[in-house]
């Protein structure tokens, strides 16, 4: 009998073709990490060629059951085979249930085999990955790391928010890569860049190195390459938005240290900013959202960068619990 474990012999048995023999080996296969890895992209595989698989416990144990019921009428009833017969149910049993937990394991993964690290409103947190490789999550952010290591061809992030990286180049060249929320993908050796998911889009901007952005659109997968002071804003089926800004201007995320610069960017701009960044919800009259802002201003605070704000421009603030309507006063509309 060939018990080698291949592609073919754990597609039997995502089939439910495999011996007990053949179980047990599989079991035994599965102590290691490197093997789960590859079960894993296998089982992935098997799903995406039959997407009627079944994965409720109820149901696959009933039919385990059935099943178990027709074997042993076939069963003689002398006390040597029904002794066997008992202990082949175990095993059967024992089995079923091993693979019910790798099935699990596999369709829980997210939640058990990521670690998650978020940041609340106002809030900037530092950290440095397994790597050595440098993470700054600005406020209101989260990215998910996993938990264990199953392979050694790449470094997989999971990005909801806003970070700026420091990826250390390994010896062995192992890429890195920064998923988003529109499955979009930076991939980089080593370099430094900051990665922005908020509102539905995805905002790369490279500080030092050189990375690759794939992103999709209908039907096809496309994938564009950065330079330093390159900036590049995706939005789900559209077109990518790019620029460039100065070397020195990019050299790494102002926020980092609580300070906020503007070059010539509209209030509604900067209202998104502090809603994002400080969970307040800000309205502009009509006069306002035709005003643009330019300088660097330090906040800790949505009051602190307001308040510069207010001194810059002269207008009203209304309160209305965690909503701030700013309002341009009489004497400025009349200058204006």
């Amino acid at each position: 009998m060939n018990t080698a474990i291949n592609k073919e012999l754990l597609f039997c048995h995502f089939d439910g073709r495999t011996t007990p023999l053949q179980i047990e080996l599989l079991r035994e296969w599965l102590q290691t990490s490197e093997n789960q890895q590859v079960y894993y992209s296998w089982l992935q595989e098997w799903e995406h060629q039959h997407p009627q698989i079944m994965t409720d416990p109820d149901v696959a144990y009933a039919l385990f059951q059935q099943k178990l019921g027709a074997s042993t009428q076939l069963l003689s009833t002398s006390p040597r085979q029904s002794q066997n017969s008992w202990r082949l149910r175990v095993y059967l049993m024992a089995a079923s249930v091993a693979a019910l937990l790798v099935t699990l394991g596999y369709l829980t993964w997210p939640y058990w085999g990521m670690r998650t690290i978020a940041t609340d409103y106002g809030e900037v947190r530092s950290l440095v990955l397994d790597d050595g490789s440098r993470v700054t999550l600005n406020a209101n952010s989260r990215l998910q790391i996993p938990r264990f290591h199953l392979g050694k061809a790449s470094r997989d992030v999971f990005l909801q928010g806003e970070a700026e990286f420091a990826i250390v180049h390994t010896a062995a060249h192992d890429s890195f890569k920064v998923h988003t929320v529109n499955d979009v993908e930076v991939i980089v050796l080593g370099t430094e860049f900051t990665v922005n998911t908020r509102r539905n889009n995805t905002r790369v901007v490279l500080n030092r190195g050189k990375v690759q952005v794939r992103y999709p659109m209908p039907d096809q997968i496309n994938t564009l390459m950065m330079k330093p002071g390159d900036w590049v804003t995706l939005t789900t089926n559209e077109q990518p938005k790019r620029g460039r800004q100065p070397v020195d201007q990019a050299t790494g995320a102002s926020w980092k240290n609580y300070q906020y610069t503007f070059r010539n960017t509209p209030l509604p701009e900067v209202a998104s900013l502090i809603s994002d960044n400080f969970g307040i919800t800000i309205q502009l009259d009509d006069a306002l959202t035709k005003r643009s802002v330019t300088g660097t201003f330090h906040a800790q605070s949505a009051d602190e960068l307001l308040q510069a704000l207010v001194e810059l421009f002269e207008f009203n603030v209304i309160r209305q619990g965690k909503t701030i309507k700013l309002v341009l006063s009489d004497s400025t509309k009349t200058l204006n």
